[in-house]
């Protein structure tokens, strides 16, 4: 055999196992993103509902890991605290206000509660619900309209802590929509620098500094899972539980059980709280793999 010859066999041998390696990657890659965006059922153990006296059309709730307490808000402006068997605490009603979401900064207590008409944040005294600031969100990221005044607006809240963050951390916001259309306003989820150190005025902007679409529709329900380090989603239409790094890569996607989910909050000791606009809140034991 010539040198050419042998040379020209190595050549193709090598090319071909690289064409080889390629294609198996690609495909493994394929077969991942199919799995991510494929839901599977929800893996947990049903605990049950904890609600004493229902609440009319809950929209959002947090745990408070001080005072070891559910705090609840509902569609008519009324922010409540329960034991975590469900026994009402407190209640207190925000003039009204269309509140959609809820949840808390740990580093101080405070919560925080999103409002869906006038895409704000409202800042609360755990002790007494009293408003103590209220934070405007930009509706605008990167020159689009993301937030549109008078649209379906913010539905879901969450806070994500950071210690080593100027501010202790960010908010993301999800807005709420219908439609996937590319004339309608989209279904997103919203990184916000809310100013919680750096003033003490009582009211000040809240800029949009990160936007991830969401390719299904009616985010109803926020919330930090600390253990993953990401975010939580959940779909009151599709009956969908979302997975999702900050970055934007969606990790899984799960089928809630229940009816009508509406706010989503997970305790760090493995138990998922899933409010419903029936009123109901389901406890399940969360067993979805870490």
């Amino acid at each position: 055999m010539s040198y050419k010859r042998a040379l020209r066999i190595i050549l193709i041998t090598i090319v071909s196992g690289l064409l080889v390696y390629f294609l198996v990657r690609v495909e493994q890659a394929t077969t991942k993103k199919t799995a991510q965006s494929r839901p599977i059922a929800l893996p947990y153990n049903w605990i049950g509902s904890i609600t004493k006296k229902q609440i009319a059309e809950p929209s959002g709730i947090t745990y408070h890991p001080t005072r070891r307490t559910l705090f609840l808000a509902d569609d008519s402006g009324i922010v409540h605290e329960l034991s975590l068997n469900g026994t009402l605490l407190q209640s207190k009603g925000l003039n009204e206000l269309d509140i959609e979401g809820i949840t808390i900064d740990p580093g101080t207590g405070l919560l925080y509660a999103a409002v869906e008409d006038d895409e704000a944040i409202l800042e609360l005294d755990p002790e007494n619900l009293t408003v103590q600031r209220e934070f405007r969100i930009g509706r605008n990221f990167e020159g689009e309209l993301l937030l549109k005044k008078g649209g379906m607006g913010i539905e879901a809240i969450a806070f994500v802590p950071d210690d080593s963050h100027p501010e202790g951390g960010t908010f993301w916001v999800g807005n709420q929509t219908f439609s996937l259309k590319a004339k309608d306003e989209p279904s997103v989820v919203c990184e916000v620098l809310v100013p919680l150190r750096s003033t003490t005025a009582k009211q000040a902007t809240a800029p949009i500094i990160r936007a991830h679409k969401m390719n299904f529709i009616d985010i109803s329900g926020l919330a930090y899972d600390t253990q993953g380090d990401f975010l939580v989603l959940i779909s009151d239409t599709t009956n969908l539980l979302v997975e999702l790094k900050r970055e934007g890569t969606i990790l899984s996607q799960y089928l809630l059980p229940g009816d009508e989910q509406e706010g989503i909050v997970l305790d760090g000791l493995g138990y998922m709280y899933i409010a419903q606009e029936t009123g109901e809140i389901i406890k399940l034991a969360d067993r979805r793999l870490r």
